[in-house]
């Protein structure tokens, strides 16, 4: 075949969803990604786009070829495969626990302990939910025709795709940002165009928390306030709804709630009430919290069975956020030190421990502002970085506290990998790597480290 068109033999899946495996009768060894091809599947594939850079290319399937996989399913969600969104939603959810299992084994067959079989990665624990376990929708608002659109940017584009209806999200989620569409076109808000900079209504947010609601609304600077009134006094008719706010919004980095941003209440309250721990967290709109709640909370009881807490030990939290995990470990009988770098996030959580009773100081800056700031070097450190892992100065930090043992709870394999190979360096080593499912129909996997300090303080 010519170089514009290949056979395809799908071996694995990519981040993006789409089946990947050599191009057959190539010399060259290029690897070609193709849209809807489950591993083990084949297909006729025209090649739209080569790498200048590397033997890799990506398609779309002209003509199958063989049988389908028996993994293959109907995905739930009407949007699939125009949003952008869980793009595995059509493999079935025990091959994409092995495929998450496959990811981290690959990620970390370096890793000494790992590479010598002296610790083993277990199997991947199941979401208690496939589908309505998302706690938060973000929709970016567009037009189609003469109505209000809340969607998705397609892939590789910033056409807006019609999400109302995802299985995934909670179910009044999805109800409630219906009503919001309605009571959007009955206002007359006009949505944000970004290539010209007018319009009004950039993006929506939406988050439930025992069956409440809060509802953010994105908006562009001068909005006027009598549309937002009319939003809010429609929208407030739902039994759901907790509170509506309005948050502006000029930037042009893609942020959806630019950092600093304060927001305008326009019905209810300005935040809602989730409990962690047994403590009440007031959340707005832009904390961050992990949004499948039950699997996460799993995940958390689990970090601290593995730090075998004891009354009066001392703990440090880093990268805390609302504190999921260091609320858990204050209410085994630690105290804590949660160290996070979003003010409000801070400021909730040192509310929630104090109203709750829990020894917990929570300290606002980077992981690598508050050397000093420990009084006792502590006996259990947990990280719990973004995808990025941690920084150089944040694993020296944890180095130099030389705690006995370290909970590494990660949301990027290879930041993982990279991390557990320097510390190895400093003397630690996993004897326990659990990964936990979080988000189903993603390749994303979150895995619980423990690792121990060879040798004494």
């Amino acid at each position: 075949m010519s170089s514009t068109r290949c056979e395809v033999h799908a071996l694995a899946l990519d981040e993006a969803g789409h089946g990947t495996g050599p191009e057959a009768e190539s010399g060259d060894g290029r690897v070609v990604h193709v849209a809807d091809l489950l591993p083990g599947e084949r297909a006729e594939v025209a090649i739209d786009h080569q790498s200048p850079h590397k033997a890799e290319a990506w398609g779309h399937i002209t003509r199958r070829i063989g049988a389908l996989s028996p993994d293959r399913v109907t995905p739930v969600c009407p949007g699939f495969g125009r949003c952008g969104g869980c793009v595995w939603q059509h493999l079935a959810y025990p091959a994409q626990l092995a495929a998450k299992h496959r990811r981290v084994a690959d990620a970390l067959a370096r890793i000494p302990a790992v590479a010598d079989g002296s610790v083993t990665i277990a199997e991947v624990r199941p979401s208690p939910s496939v589908i309505g376990y998302r706690n938060k929708g973000k929709y970016v608002v567009g037009r189609s025709g003469d109505h209000v659109v809340l969607g998705a940017y397609a892939p590789r584009s910033h056409d807006v795709i019609d999400t109302l209806g995802c299985q995934v999200v909670a179910p009044v989620i999805d109800e409630v940002a219906t009503w919001l569409r309605g009571a959007v076109e009955g206002a007359g808000m006009l949505p944000y165009d970004e290539r010209t900079r007018t319009g009004e209504l950039r993006y929506v947010i939406v988050r439930e928390a025992a069956g409440d609601v809060l509802v953010a609304l994105v908006v562009a600077p001068r909005t006027p306030r009598a549309k937002l009134e009319q939003v809010a006094n429609a929208i407030s008719k739902h039994p759901a709804l907790r509170g509506l706010v309005a948050i502006e919004n000029d930037r042009r980095d893609g942020a959806i709630i630019p950092s600093g941003a304060s927001a305008q209440v326009l019905s209810g309250h300005g935040f809602m009430i989730e409990e962690l721990a047994g403590a009440r967290l007031e959340v707005g709109a832009g904390e961050f919290l992990q949004v499948n709640r039950a699997q996460a909370l799993e995940m958390y009881r689990r970090v601290v069975e593995l730090a075998e807490i004891r009354d009066g030990m001392a703990a440090v939290d880093l990268f805390a956020g609302l504190g999921g995990i260091g609320l858990h470990l204050a209410r085994a009988g630690a105290a804590v030190v949660a160290v996070e770098i979003d003010r409000d996030a801070v400021g909730a959580l040192r509310r929630a421990a104090r109203d709750a009773g829990l020894s917990l100081t929570a300290i606002a800056g980077d992981a690598a502002d508050v050397r000093g700031q420990l009084t006792t070097n502590p006996d259990v450190v947990v990280v719990n970085p973004p995808r990025k892992g941690l920084s150089d100065q944040a694993r020296a930090l944890v180095a130099e506290w030389a705690p006995p043992t370290i909970l590494y709870v990660s949301c990027g394999p290879e930041s993982l990998a990279r991390d557990l190979i320097a510390l190895a360096t400093r003397g630690y080593a996993p004897d326990v790597i659990e990964p936990f499912d979080l988000m189903p129909g993603t390749p994303q996997i979150e895995t619980v480290v423990r690792l121990r300090r060879r040798g004494r303080r």
